[in-house]
């Protein structure tokens, strides 16, 4: 039997799934996610596969798309400074934590060898000598905002912890970021059930052993180290971290990470194409500013119009107009052409309303895959007010700290777990008595809080109240509330004795200072009814105000 369509013409074996599902086939289910009917969903083809077998066969033409689109596009640059930015800032301040009931030791003991940490870390990581960078170009916080660039762009940031013998430096462990180019299957060998991208995993699936290539594959100049692979095992025998890999996996068993661009990449394209033509189109109207039609035909107006017979048709032309005048009210002239001749003028009909609202509208949607907020990454905050802008620094804050935290995770962690080993090696931090060996209480050793760029203010007369608030009510801390603005409290608090000290010695006022609790006399209670109130009460007084939050509600950024 032969299945015909409307016409009376045979259905072709590509439409017979189609049919099935209309006539009540295999495909007709009961959700409509999963079936093919209707001209919706009909033409969705979408395959079953692992993680590895979606992302590895795409990943270096997505890469190269997602590297192009933040190298020539503003937007997609801006994405990734505004991250940099966000996540690391000038760079992350170590605040050391070891465990004092895991490592059996007084908490006060605890608390020196952790400021002790804090002394050796900080030189080491931003000494003038660079001696944390394997190339010796970079310090601690840069390397970060080096590996946050490849999270977002490349999906990967892998690095290696090194040992640089004989450089003259107080410490000899290294951190060497690695391209994820580089990261790579040696002499080209197909993925398998043990190898993946350049990964090598054991029967269990966890990661042993990395290759990478001597040189980037597309480096300058020839260098046959390009076609040369080194495996590195992730930990040295003693357990010694040697090799890092950050990415964040979307699935389960996922060997490489995926670019933050690759959702967005269609997007890019289609704006970066229509912003193209739009401007085209503005430069051809600009320079376009009339058409003459001839009813002479083409070839005999081209004829004419030839370099040494232009000056004497123009001439001739411009006789002819002015020997025609047709006067109009007002003094307006109009030409009277030649027979078959028409004038036609060029006008920029352009909608730059629909322009703008269009790419905002892009520029959203790709603001929204990459983890940004809209006024973040075009810097527009012309429609936004403060509640707004609250809601969207929320969710903003909330994807820098997973950036963060992968960061911190698989990079830096293992990175400062390398380096204390060799500092209680060296002898520079000695070993708390009744405390365990560095290697059997690793973890509790490490134990550390890294403070990164603040939060920042939207309104500060309502997020300091809100913060004190906050402290008052017992929900936070002055740790937690410092660290929120890149701050570190100890700090905060030993500076604010050296300055209550220092006015004390040149016999200044304390604002600080609590009021007398003596009995006032009837002048210094009027002089205490007519000062200011502090600086505290002043702020509640302005944010609780219904002035206040009517201004910052309504008020537009324009």
């Amino acid at each position: 039997m032969t299945l015909l369509d409307a016409t009376g013409r045979p259905i072709s074996s590509s439409h017979k799934p189609r049919a099935n599902a209309l006539a009540g086939g295999f495909d007709f289910g009961s959700y409509d996610s999963g079936g093919a009917c209707g001209p919706i969903m009909a033409d969705w083809f979408a395959q079953i596969r692992s993680a590895d077998m979606e992302w590895l066969p795409n990943r270096n033409p997505s890469v190269a798309r997602a590297r192009d689109v933040v190298r020539n596009d503003p937007i997609g640059a801006s994405a990734v400074a505004r991250r940099q930015n966000a996540a690391i800032g000038r760079g992350w301040r170590l605040s050391a934590r070891p465990n004092a009931r895991a490592l059996g030791i007084d908490p006060i003991v605890a608390r020196e060898l952790g400021a002790a940490m804090e002394v050796e870390f900080r030189s080491h990581a931003y000494g003038h000598a660079f001696e944390i960078d394997a190339e010796r170009r970079l310090n601690f916080g840069q390397l970060l905002r080096v590996t946050t660039a490849h999270l977002m762009v490349d999906g990967d940031g892998p690095a290696l912890v090194e040992w640089a013998e004989g450089e003259g430096t107080r410490y000899s462990t290294r951190l060497r970021l690695v391209d994820p180019d580089r990261l790579s299957n040696p002499t080209g060998r197909m993925d398998d059930r043990y190898l993946r991208g350049g990964i090598e995993r054991n029967e269990v699936g966890v990661p042993v052993r990395y290759w990478f290539r001597e040189r980037h594959p597309a480096d300058l100049g020839v260098d046959g180290r390009r076609f040369t692979w080194t495996g590195y095992d992730r930990f040295t025998a003693w357990g010694r971290p040697q090799v890092l890999h950050a990415f964040d996996p979307q699935r389960a068993e996922q060997t490489r990470g995926v670019s933050r661009f690759a959702a967005s990449l269609k997007s890019f394209r289609s704006l970066a194409k229509f912003s193209d033509a739009t401007l085209q189109a503005a430069t051809i109207n600009a320079l376009m500013v009339a058409f003459v039609k001839s009813s002479a035909g083409p070839e005999a107006v081209s004829e004419f119009l030839e370099v040494d017979d232009l000056k004497g048709f123009e001439t001739s032309r411009e006789s002819f107009y002015e020997s025609n005048p047709v006067s109009l009210a007002g003094g307006a002239r109009m030409p009277v052409l030649p027979f078959g001749d028409e004038i036609e003028m060029q006008t920029a009909s352009r909608d730059v309303a629909s322009f703008d609202a269009f790419v905002r509208a892009n520029i959203r949607l790709i603001a929204a895959s990459l983890g940004v907020t809209y006024e973040e990454l075009s810097m527009d905050y012309s429609q936004t007010n403060y509640s707004s802008a609250r809601a969207a620094m929320v969710h903003a804050w909330a994807e820098t700290q997973s950036l963060s935290s992968i960061v911190e995770a698989q990079i830096v962690r293992p990175y400062y777990v390398a380096f204390l080993e060799e500092a209680f090696d060296r002898g520079y931090l000695s070993m708390p008595a009744g405390a365990p060996d560095f290697y059997d209480a690793v973890d509790a050793y490490a134990e550390a809080k890294w403070i990164g760029p603040g939060r920042g203010y939207i309104d500060p007369v309502k997020e300091i109240d809100a913060a004190a608030a906050r402290i008052e009510a017992g929900l936070s801390t002055l740790e937690d509330e410092c660290a929120d603005q890149g701050k570190d409290w100890e700090e905060v608090l030993d500076q604010q004795a050296r300055e209550r000290q220092r006015r004390i010695d040149l016999k200044l006022p304390d604002p600080a200072a609590p009021p007398e609790t003596a009995p006032l006399t009837q002048t210094e209670a009027e002089d205490a009814a007519n000062a200011r109130p502090g600086a505290l009460a002043r702020v509640r007084s302005t944010a609780r105000s219904p002035e206040h939050a009517a201004f910052l509600d309504q008020r537009s950024g324009a």
